[in-house]
């Protein structure tokens, strides 16, 4: 699965947190934040530290691999939309 934007990151931890019956209070939990940061996250109300977003990850059994992408000219290069 490629994920591109932090929406996306979103939506993938939530419907991940969802597939293995976790409420946002016990990923919450299990990750020492608190049930309403959970939420305010999920809804896209802060962005965390990529240091929770690993530990999420990590938590629900989540394994990443980065490789690099192929840009051509033509297209937009916005860091701050994507990773």
């Amino acid at each position: 699965m490629d994920i591109r934007s932090i929406d996306e990151v979103r939506r993938f931890l939530r419907e991940e947190r969802r597939r293995r019956g976790l409420t946002q209070a016990q990923l919450a939990d299990l990750t020492a934040t608190s049930q309403k940061w959970v939420s305010d996250f999920e809804r896209g109300r802060v962005d965390p530290p990529i240091s929770i977003v690993l530990k999420v990850l990590v938590l629900l059994g989540v394994t990443i691999a980065f490789s690099p992408a192929t840009i051509s000219a033509s297209e937009p290069t916005d860091a701050g939309s994507e990773f």
